[in-house]
């Protein structure tokens, strides 16, 4: 029971953060602009109306969908590892996540809910789960190579 605990534990309580993420106000498109804003104001070439800090904003906000959902990903693969399914139900896993939250931030007001941010969603955990696969090979091919005394 600890084991199970200790392996899902972290992935319920990512889970919990990304809900909390998509609860709060603090997290809209309008709020993160109006926080990029000020931060660009103090800067001698920010603060102004130009396209810059709406398209950073958008940059920022799809790079944190990316993000939030690969370590989501991260988290359920190490759950269920050494399953041989684990990157396909890490993925599957975050995907749905990310298909809920969506569903989620259409009750919310002041949040969108969008299939594109699903998507967004669905690439971060596929790109975390590519990324921790080839860490693994290039781990267990360095073992080998240290095991033959290369």
């Amino acid at each position: 029971m600890r084991e199970l605990l200790s392996r899902w534990l972290p992935v319920m309580l990512w889970c919990l953060v990304i809900y909390m993420f998509s609860e709060s106000s603090w997290f809209t498109g309008a709020n993160t602009a109006h926080v990029l804003q000020v931060i660009l104001s103090y800067w001698p070439f920010g603060g102004g109306e130009e396209e810059g800090p709406s398209f950073l904003n958008f940059l920022i906000r799809k790079a944190a969908h990316l993000t939030e959902f690969g370590i989501l990903a991260v988290l359920v693969w190490r759950a269920l590892f050494p399953r041989r399914a684990s990157y396909i139900g890490a993925w599957l896993f975050a995907t749905a996540y990310a298909a809920t939250d969506e569903w989620h931030q259409s009750f919310e007001p002041g949040r969108t809910a969008t299939p594109k941010d699903v998507a967004i969603d669905s690439c971060g955990a596929l790109i975390a789960l590519v990324i921790v696969f080839f860490c693994c090979r290039w781990r267990k091919a360095r073992h080998r190579s240290l095991q033959r005394g290369v």
